[in-house]
């Protein structure tokens, strides 16, 4: 009988620790950033991002900036002494898709803003193996951006 009670807690507490499910969603990514002020311009007027309210109305040194299906992207500023240099290289960006990847490429182009290919050719598109077309640029604060036609 104890043999048969130790049976079955074990495969019901197998099914209970199975059923356990975590839906993960991504919620925010954070950078940090040397002038919250110029890095605001850029994100409110390269990428059109919409400014959000954070949690902490009173503190200008961080900014919410909504990406999209309830992501957001935070900026802070800080003080690089204490947190240290940002290091930073292509491999490692931010990726947001756009519905009309041509009229964006005449908008960089009218903001100059310096685009290129992963290589780093400059005004060159990069076309990946799926055939989604991206670019890359980067913020004032040298961070990689890159801008694709990918549907989702």
């Amino acid at each position: 009988m104890k043999n048969l009670i130790l049976i079955l807690t074990l495969v019901f507490s197998c099914f209970y620790s199975n059923a356990q499910s975590f839906s993960l969603e991504h919620d925010h990514s954070t950078i940090q950033v040397e002038d919250i002020n110029k890095s605001v311009e850029f994100y409110k007027d390269i990428l059109h991002l919409k400014e959000i309210p954070s949690p902490w109305p009173e503190n200008k040194m961080i900014r919410f900036f909504d990406t999209g299906n309830n992501q957001q992207l935070h900026i802070g500023q800080v003080n690089v002494e204490f947190f240290g240099d940002v290091k930073v290289n292509k491999v490692l960006h931010i990726a947001f898709a756009v519905i009309d990847f041509d009229g964006y490429l005449i908008y960089l182009n009218e903001k100059d803003v310096n685009y290129s290919n992963f290589a780093g050719e400059s005004k060159k598109i990069q076309i990946r193996p799926d055939g989604v077309r991206q670019v890359y640029f980067q913020d004032p604060d040298g961070y990689w951006i890159e801008v694709n036609d990918a549907k989702h």
